[in-house]
């Protein structure tokens, strides 16, 4: 009987042990996903008469700050940007300077602010007070666009100015400023009644001023009048009964903005170099608004050179002929070109340089020769290569080919063109044509017909460079894809604008092909390479035939952009109609479906 009670007591131990054991973690809840609330501050919020330097706000959390100095913004600017600190769940902000009189402070804090456990942010957090005996209540805000694309604008200034001239967003600080968000949105509270002229602005000194020819601008055409309004929706109280809602708003709340930078970067000369003895390059910042004019400082006589541009005419190559220039090392060249003045007057500016060749292969080739036999080198004999013809061209593609250097002669009657009807040369009309930009470039015109195969004979020494190079014979093969390899675009417009210009795009949103929308509406773009594409519509008031940035002491938009919403397959052998209402273009929802924001892009 005493060993069952010791076993019983035992088992009895044991099973208190396991029960005391078997407790396990704490859950500890479920997940914060709450940003920080405000408690309370001192001042509190829009509070009057503020005298002090600093705010005290307290939330009921404890806090961090990120990057609270990029993203704090006080309107109106202060000279110091005040200091902020976060102390436990405070939030201390102190001015180093003093507050004007009679004025609304806003402080504007972005994202900076988030919660120390979880990292939540607490979104467009703002307080205000008052320094005098009322506070502004009128607020406006928007959206920030880029001109050329209509991606939104993240982290750029949006300002305004209680007088309508342009000179003042050049010279004096905003009378309120805030930062767009990463969705492009922005909105300017604590605004006294009146009118008021907006403008955005990347500042790269940051001194609330456009005052540097790289940063871009966005401004309003018309001023704002900031009034309080109301918004109506349908509400549904039940399955059949819906009824109109009237919510208050501070209006405008749906203002755009767009970005461009104006065509105002001085001409300057950003690089030169020679690489090769014969030739010299020159690359400027922008393109050049005329000729570039050579002198070498040091030859008299005719230029022994030829100048050849680039297709934007912001670089310059400059090939050598004379056998003196080219042996020199040093070569002294005076160069004149146009720029601008401040009264924006076209004069020529003058350089003068030294474009000197350093023969980095002399020493290595010097070694090369030592180790080996003369008699061992083959004799080359230099020749002028014809480079970039192809196999296979595109129904609208150019025959074309180009040489390493300009040439000093051509003869057309060495080039001859036959077209292969089953397998047998049948001669064809060509003529050879120069390009007036490109120097080294040439293209075959002749009639083509899709899907048919073609033969280009260039004879022996048909091209002779400047520097006595010719080319050797040649027979080239090519043929022209069949029209079953293309698809077609068809558009019919009801209202067509009277300056639209449809252009077709790339991924990359390189122009592929563009066209003036007729007055009927009805236009088409055969000949498309199967795949995505994108579609938009330039409002081309000056019919240049391309997108042209704004400019703001004219008081010029940049031109504006239509969007088709999607982007169109384009299939081998198919005709496509594309519906498209131009009229009907919501930049919200073109944004939403095609720059890959958030929801919080479209209009609140």
């Amino acid at each position: 009987m005493r060993i069952v009670v010791k076993v019983l007591a035992v088992l009895l131990l044991l099973l208190y042990w396991s029960a005391c054991a078997s407790t396990g973690y704490p859950t500890g809840g479920p997940k914060d996903e709450d940003p920080p609330v405000m408690l309370k501050s001192s001042p509190p919020a829009n509070a009057l008469n503020f005298l002090g330097d600093q705010i005290r706000i307290e939330f009921d959390e404890n806090i961090q700050l990120t990057d609270v100095f990029q993203k704090l913004m006080v309107s109106p600017p202060v000279n110091t940007q005040p200091s902020a600190t976060a102390r436990g769940n405070v939030l201390i902000v102190k001015f180093d300077e003093e507050l004007q009189q009679n004025a609304t402070y806003t402080l504007d804090f972005a994202d900076a602010i988030r919660d120390n456990n979880e990292g939540n942010i607490l979104e467009n957090f703002t307080f205000s007070f008052s320094t005098g005996e009322y506070i502004d209540s009128l607020a406006i805000s928007g959206h920030l666009f880029e001109a050329s694309n209509l991606a939104p604008v993240p982290e750029a200034l949006v300002m305004v100015y209680a007088d309508a001239a342009d000179s003042l967003f050049r010279t004096k600080v905003p009378l309120r400023v805030t930062r767009t968000s990463s969705t492009g949105h922005f909105s300017i509270q604590n605004l006294a009644p009146g009118s008021y002229k907006v403008y955005g602005l990347e500042d790269s000194n940051r001194n609330y001023r456009y005052d540097q020819p790289g940063e871009r601008i966005a401004f309003l055409s018309d001023l704002v009048v900031p009034s309080v309004g109301f918004h109506e929706r349908l509400d549904s109280i039940s399955a059949d009964s819906v009824v109109v809602v009237r919510e208050q708003a501070f209006l405008p709340d749906s203002l755009q903005l767009f970005m461009f930078q104006e065509d105002n970067a001085p001409q300057y000369l950003v690089d030169y170099k020679r690489d090769v003895r014969h030739r010299v390059d020159f690359f400027f910042n922008r393109p050049l608004e005329g000729r570039l004019e050579l002198e070498a400082t040091d030859y008299s006589g005719a230029a022994p050179w030829v100048l050849e541009r680039s297709m934007q005419n912001d670089s310059i190559t400059l090939w050598l002929s004379d056998s003196t220039l080219i042996r020199g090392d040093s070569l002294f060249l005076a160069l004149s070109y146009p720029v601008r003045d401040s009264l924006q007057e076209v004069v020529l500016e003058r350089d003068t340089l030294n474009a000197y060749f350093f023969d980095r292969s002399t020493e290595s080739e010097g070694r090369s020769r030592r180790n080996r036999k003369e008699e061992d080198d083959p004799v080359v004999v230099p020749e002028l290569k014809v480079d970039g013809l192809k196999n296979s061209l595109e129904i609208t593609e150019t025959l074309a080919f180009s040489f390493a250097a300009p040439l000093e002669a051509v003869s057309e009657e060495g080039l001859r063109l036959f077209e292969l009807v089953d397998s047998v040369p049948k001669p064809l009309a060509m003529t050879l044509q120069g390009d007036s930009v490109r120097l080294r470039r040439f293209t075959v015109d002749f009639k083509r017909q899709a899907g048919a195969s073609y033969v280009l004979e260039i004879d022996s020494a048909a091209f002779t460079s400047i520097y006595g190079l010719a080319n050797r014979p040649l027979t080239h093969k090519f043929s022209v894809k069949t029209e079953d390899s293309y698809g077609i675009m068809y558009f019919d417009f009801e209202e067509p604008g009277a300056h639209w210009l449809l252009q077709v795009l790339n991924r990359q949103e390189q122009v592929l092909r563009q066209a003036k929308v007729p007055a009927n509406g009805k236009m088409g773009f055969r000949y498309l390479k199967p795949g995505d594409y994108l579609l938009r519509i330039v409002e081309d008031v000056n019919d240049n035939g391309r997108w042209d940035t704004g400019q703001l002491d004219e008081g010029r938009q940049p031109e504006r952009l239509i969007y088709y919403p999607e982007t169109v397959s384009v299939r081998a052998n198919w005709d496509h109609m594309v519906p498209w209402n131009p009229a009907e273009f919501d930049i919200y929802d073109f944004v939403e479906r095609m720059r890959k924001t958030s929801t919080g892009n479209r209009r609140r």
